[in-house]
């Protein structure tokens, strides 16, 4: 098959994850997936900006795009999409904790792991379920992505979606 063929191949699998990532800004309060501890260090452990309601938003929007992808492939992708966007909001909440971490505040920025923390969750989980990515998918992914956050996340902050346009 072709490298296009691969590359857009790749978009279709990871679609559930970034669905899943780009859904939770949706919803503006929640009840805190950390109940608002502290860790050890005295800092939050996630922040309020990790919800239970962003996550059970994430995972609806996220397995409802892998319901769509299983008219594609086979029935198995609908179970793939619900753990590629747990392992994607996963990721998500890791960056949160390294963040949290470094003294990042909720919003603050970190090149690198606010784009791909996400897509390293949800690589995890495809390639513990043994879903074939090459080296090449996966890094024309993690580019794509630190475009796409870049891009999203701006548009997200001119319609007051998010705070930053980060």
């Amino acid at each position: 098959m072709s490298i296009v063929y691969d590359l857009l191949l790749s978009i279709l699998i990871y679609l559930p994850a970034f669905v899943a990532n780009g859904s939770g800004p949706f919803i503006k309060r929640g009840t805190p997936i950390d109940f608002g501890k502290n860790f050890v260090d005295g800092r939050r452990l996630f922040g309020d900006g990790k919800t239970f309601e962003g996550l059970i938003v994430a995972l609806t929007f996220g397995t409802t795009v892998g319901v769509i992808i299983s008219k594609f492939f086979t029935a198995e992708w609908t179970l793939i999409s619900f753990l590629e966007s747990l392992f994607a909001m996963i990721g998500d909440m890791i960056g949160a904790f390294i963040k949290r971490r470094l003294g990042i505040p909720r919003g603050g920025r970190v090149l690198g792991l606010d784009q791909l923390d996400f897509v390293l969750g949800a690589s995890l989980i495809l390639v513990l379920m043994r879903v074939n990515i090459t080296w090449y998918q996966f890094l024309f992914i993690c580019g794509l992505a630190f475009f796409l956050h870049q891009g999203t996340n701006y548009v997200a902050y001119l319609l007051k979606i998010k705070n930053v346009p980060w």
